[in-house]
């Protein structure tokens, strides 16, 4: 039949009103987002004009979610650790609002306890508390729960919820994440150093037992060179400039020790390497063989300095032979480094 009044069989639109200050408003379904609304921001409030994905005739329902955010100064106060959260316990949501059932779930942050609630003039239900975990939540947030029947348009109003909460609860995620990349780090760390191997890798052990001794030995080379090289070239420098045979006697003596305590220190560990990796038996003897140039050479400095001590030679040969020698002795040095390189 023909509708002789003309009023609208079915609704093609309906509209929503939202807070001045709501952001991020999306209106969507179990399908995917409805991109048939359109949201008109006045000074008061914000309109938002729903068109559902078919009209709706009589008798027919639709499903659909309305989300937005509100900055939080305008529904939360607090005073120290106590709180208080006031919003309307329903939105208009249509024009000539009829709800024949409302369940309204409050979650509110991890760690809020006492909850008091003041309730609008008009029957509102408590069911139980819930609890919900999200992102990093270590015992879950708690889930207030009301009900109400038979709600209309008169019905907007405020509903209060005070609790109590633990500013210092809020270092608790960013905290959690820390610890998380702490633990992710040791447990790589440890895993990495661990050695999980059955069989012992006996050439392996001896490599690094080579690398080792290389070490040692490059480290009296080097105390050969700074404690005796460098040493002998200031002996001479001294006797030079003041011709002190006591001095000369002491210093030599003194040099010479510790050159025969460091070479046998390097003989001993030379012998080591041969022994455990044969085939470092030639740069071994390279470098012996350079250490043997840089003992001649430091007796011929001594010898330098006792020809000075006794006037046996001029001073203009004396500078000659003196960098002759320093000379041949940097090159030496160059050569033993290189030579402990190739170990």
């Amino acid at each position: 039949q023909r509708n002789p009044i003309g009023a609208p069989t079915a609704v093609k639109s309906f509209r929503t009103v939202l807070p001045a200050s709501s952001k991020n408003v999306y209106y969507r379904d179990d399908i995917g987002n409805i991109s048939t609304s359109n949201l008109r921001e006045t000074e008061d409030a914000n309109e938002l004009e729903i068109r559902p994905r078919f009209p709706l005739f009589g008798g027919w329902q639709t499903k659909y979610y309305i989300g937005y955010s509100v900055p939080s100064y305008e529904m939360l106060s607090h005073s120290g650790q106590n709180y208080k959260l006031e919003f309307p316990f329903v939105d208009h949501s249509y024009d000539n609002l009829v709800i024949d059932d409302a369940e309204v779930r409050v979650i509110l942050p991890e760690g809020a306890s006492d909850f008091e609630i003041v309730y609008p003039n008009y029957e509102i239900t408590r069911e139980a508390d819930e609890k919900v975990k999200t992102y990093l939540d270590t015992f879950g947030r708690p889930v207030l729960v009301f009900s109400a029947k038979n709600l209309e348009e008169n019905h907007i109003k405020n509903i209060e919820i005070y609790y109590k909460f633990n500013p210092m609860m809020l270092l608790q995620e960013p905290v959690l994440v820390v610890i998380a990349f702490m633990v992710i780090f040791t447990t790589v760390i440890i895993f990495v150093r661990l050695d999980f191997s059955i069989s012992v890798d006996e050439n392996k052990e001896a490599r690094e037992r080579v690398a080792y001794l290389v070490e040692e030995l490059f480290n009296t080379s080097s105390k050969i060179k700074s404690s005796v090289s460098d040493e002998t070239v200031e002996m001479l420098a001294t006797v030079k400039a003041k011709k002190d045979p006591k001095h000369f006697k002491n210093a030599k003596k003194e040099i010479d020790g510790l050159y025969k305590t460091l070479t046998d220190e390097a003989t001993a560990v030379t012998k080591k390497i041969i022994a455990l990796s044969p085939t470092l038996a030639d740069r071994v003897a390279e470098f012996n063989r350079r250490e043997g140039e840089r003992k001649a050479l430091l007796a011929s400095i001594s010898s330098l300095a006792e020809k000075v001590l006794g006037d046996k030679v001029s001073k203009t040969t004396c500078n000659e032979q003196e960098n002759n020698l320093l000379s041949k002795l940097y090159t030496a040095q160059t050569a033993i480094e290189d030579s402990l390189a190739a170990l």
